[in-house]
């Protein structure tokens, strides 16, 4: 009995280690918001997308900080609410590719939802 208990403790052992291994490298490659990567690659910038929706960093901010940071929106007035889109880039995928949009959405001229999707 034994025996079958630290075969099961390797077992564990090793997706455990699995699982903390993919994470580090998955935080690790995960792209940063970094304006100038930004502004020179604009069909690259899905790759930061989750750091700008994560981190928060446009939550409350105006229209006019955005503009500054982001420089001008591709689109306006999507489904007549106020907000701003920027086009990502098309990020790699197993099927049709399709256009990430970043999707900022304005209440009283400060941004309060940040939304990635495909065109």
């Amino acid at each position: 009995m034994r025996l079958a208990l630290k075969k099961y403790d390797k077992v564990l052992f090793v997706f455990f280690a699995a699982a903390l291994i993919g994470s580090f490298l998955i935080w690790t490659f995960e792209e940063q918001f970094d304006v100038k990567a930004w502004h020179v690659n604009p069909s690259g910038r899905y790759q930061m997308a989750d750091d700008i929706i994560d981190s928060d960093l446009l939550i409350t901010k105006s229209k006019e900080d955005i503009i500054d940071l982001l420089g001008s929106p591709y689109d306006t007035n999507l489904f007549g609410k106020d907000n701003f889109i920027y086009k990502l880039g098309k990020p790699p995928s197993f099927s049709e590719s399709k256009i990430a949009l970043l999707i900022i959405v304005f209440e009283l001229n400060l941004a309060v939802e940040v939304i990635e999707s495909k065109e």
